[in-house]
């Protein structure tokens, strides 16, 4: 992977903690995905197991993988039932042909090569299985959250990397390509929590490449739009993601 993978074990002992985000993102991927009681799962990216703690819940029998040490290790120390692996995604020291589902929350546009990756997730799943991986969606215009995301665009310029899913699945062998758009709708109860949380993932990196002054300017910008907000019938994260669906040809 890059080395994103630092910035998260950095924010491990938080992740998911503040507000229950990306775990409310995993309930609804599963609804979508699907998968069986006594699937065999990968779950890539893992974390603290969003995915992987939902599939398991579910009667999976998973394995979850992440690059960032703290995160595996709590995630090992929550979870025993969950066979979790400390590896990098795109050298899985795993079996070919040992998994009916792989997953990734998340993840596939910040890795290195995503087609390297998902070429690994090819070889460890049975001809016909399934490959599921989610990326953030993109909001209508006049959206709610469009003047605090322009105070965070002003201020830390986002990268934009080429982000092309299905080719990247067509390309390492997967077919019967298909989205489905899926979104979460979680109350947070006040501004300092919402900022907390978004200095809870990767959001902070952006945060990071500022100097004290502008980053202290840039959180009493952000806390001011997210007081009117809060004033203004409350804070909501309704975020939209698309996740990308593919089959390993047999």
């Amino acid at each position: 992977m890059t080395d994103s993978w630092a910035l998260f074990d950095r924010l491990a002992d938080d992740y998911d903690q503040v507000v229950p985000f990306f775990a409310g993102f995993a309930a609804r991927f599963l609804e979508v995905v699907g998968p069986t009681p006594g699937s065999r799962m990968v779950d890539v990216g893992s974390g603290r197991g969003a995915i992987a703690t939902a599939a398991a819940a579910r009667g999976c029998a998973v394995t979850a993988v992440d690059a960032a040490p703290r995160m595996a290790s709590l995630l090992a120390a929550g979870h025993p039932e969950i066979d979790v692996r400390l590896m990098d995604v795109h050298r899985l020291d795993l079996p070919d042909g040992c998994f009916d589902v792989a997953t990734g929350g998340f993840v596939i546009h910040l890795v290195a090569d995503p087609v390297r990756v998902l070429g690994e997730l090819r070889r460890v799943l049975r001809p016909g299985g399934v490959v599921a991986l989610s990326v953030p969606g993109r909001r209508e215009p006049g959206h709610r959250w469009e003047r605090f995301n322009r105070i965070w665009a002003e201020v830390t310029p986002p990268d934009r990397p080429r982000m092309d899913v299905p080719g990247w699945l067509a390309e390492a062998g997967f077919t019967d390509l298909r989205t489905v758009d899926i979104a979460v709708d979680i109350p947070v109860p006040d501004p300092r929590t919402c900022w907390d949380f978004h200095m809870s993932h990767g959001f902070a990196a952006r945060v990071e490449t500022l100097s004290p002054a502008d980053a202290g300017e840039f959180r009493r910008r952000s806390l001011a739009e997210l007081t009117r907000m809060h004033e203004d019938g409350g804070i909501v994260l309704d975020s939209p993601a698309v996740v990308h669906i593919g089959r390993a040809a047999g």
